[in-house]
């Protein structure tokens, strides 16, 4: 059955395109997924892997995005349309109107009119496969094997009926895998730190804007990169920040917190005040911050320098790591009070030093007072940290993180290894 679409047509280099809009559902049905095309198996490994479908990103994303967010919205996708009579399927609307148009209208209106389908043309995305999958996804609240979507509570049907722009090429197989390369293999994807920037929908994301602007300073936490070099004047990284506050809000509100959207407004509010509570007493009595962020002016820059060189806790990853120790002591089973947890942390030798370093070797650190941090044993850090600053375990804990610590050492030293202690003042 033929169909009638308004339609611009453009032009950019040899291609030419139509810009057009059709219903989200009755895009998604004409869209071919290139793995469901009878010439997949003939395609290259490379086309095979730019093309094949991540479902887990579709379903824990995408789609919970579409069907729990009104104010959803995204760009355009870009179909090559085989069966497709490029010539002969456009029909500008100078050609439609009979009336003569005054000059200033009939050259734009060479290049708007209708686009008609034959009902036999077979669409291929070239950038969009994720957010077409996710319509069928988000209006049926099921997934590819046709399972219930956990943070899909209702099927949002009314996404079918709504407006999705699409960019329409006519279907030549090196030039479609031309275009499909160079719009996602060369894409720059955004950094964590500065989707964290953008994010609306994931109060994590919103708090994390919130503790940077209004308790450490904007200048003081990075999000184009998630990392400090040696002569970076910030203090921390947005990602680190977002990373804590997952930390203390699910250290404190054991319940299941969805990224794709803003919870109500009361746990909003309920989740922001012990979110500032936490921030703004361990910026005030954990010591090396509170010596970090003393002047958040130019003029402190230097002393930041020097703190994350002679610190531990100028580094963001052990920020981190002393956040999450700082939630498990100041709750159950141990229920330090939080003023008195930040004076157990304060105690831990932070200075990098070859006097301190042996109780963080192979655990947080590698090498001697010109070493590293170890990024991947952020978990069994936090483990450390708690429990040498006093945290409740019984014996059978105990007996698991002392077997996680000897892990770090090579089979000949496990045995004589014992968990650290603190040191005496």
């Amino acid at each position: 059955m033929a169909t009638n679409v308004a339609a611009m047509k453009a032009r950019l280099g040899n291609t030419t395109y139509f810009i057009l809009s059709m219903k989200a559902q009755e895009l998604a049905d004409k869209v071919k997924i290139p793995r469901e095309l009878e010439e997949w198996e003939d395609m290259s490994i490379e086309e095979r892997y730019q093309r094949d479908l991540n479902y887990n990103r579709v379903k824990n994303q995408i789609a919970p995005y579409f069907a729990n967010n009104e104010s959803r919205f995204f760009g355009a996708i870009i179909v090559a349309a085989m069966n497709f009579d490029e010539e002969n399927a456009f029909e500008p609307l100078s050609e439609v109107v009979t009336r003569k148009m005054p000059n200033m209208y009939s050259v734009p209106a060479a290049n708007m009119g209708f686009l008609t389908f034959s009902g036999g043309e077979v669409l291929i995305p070239l950038d969009g496969q994720h957010r077409l999958k996710a319509i069928q996804f988000a209006v049926s609240g099921r997934d590819e094997k046709g399972g219930e979507i956990a943070d899909i509570s209702d099927p949002c049907v009314e996404l079918a009926d709504e407006d999705v722009t699409v960019i329409l090429i006519a279907y030549e197989r090196e030039k479609a895998r031309s275009i499909f390369t160079h719009v996602n293999l060369h894409a720059k994807k955004p950094t964590t730190g500065e989707n964290i920037v953008t994010n609306d929908d994931d109060i994590f994301a919103v708090l994390a804007r919130e503790v940077t602007n209004k308790l450490i300073g904007g200048r003081l936490v990075k999000f184009k990169s998630n990392t400090l070099t040696r002569r970076d004047p910030e203090f921390t990284t947005l990602s680190i920040v977002y990373n804590c506050n997952q930390e203390i809000i699910k250290g404190n509100f054991p319940r299941k917190i969805e990224k794709t959207k803003l919870p109500s407004r009361q746990e909003c509010a309920l989740y922001r005040r012990k979110v500032r509570e936490v921030w703004e007493l361990l910026l005030e009595r954990i010591d090396v911050f509170a010596d970090a962020l003393s002047d958040g002016k130019r003029t402190g820059d230097e002393k930041r320098q020097e703190i994350r060189d002679k610190n531990l806790l100028g580094k963001p990853v052990t920020q981190e790591c002393l956040v999450r120790a700082f939630v498990r002591l100041t709750n159950p089973p141990t229920n330090f009070l939080m003023g008195d947890a930040c004076d157990q942390l304060n105690r831990l030798p932070w200075t990098i030093a070859n006097e301190n370093l042996q109780l963080w070797d192979r655990v947080l650190w590698t090498g001697g007072t010109d070493g590293k941090i170890i990024t991947k044993n952020r978990n069994l850090t936090t483990d450390i940290i708690a429990y040498l600053t006093g945290e409740k375990l019984n014996e059978e804990q105990k007996a698991e993180l002392l077997e996680d610590y000897r892990n770090l050492f090579p089979e000949g030293e496990r045995d004589n290894k014992q968990l650290p202690i603190m040191p005496t003042a």
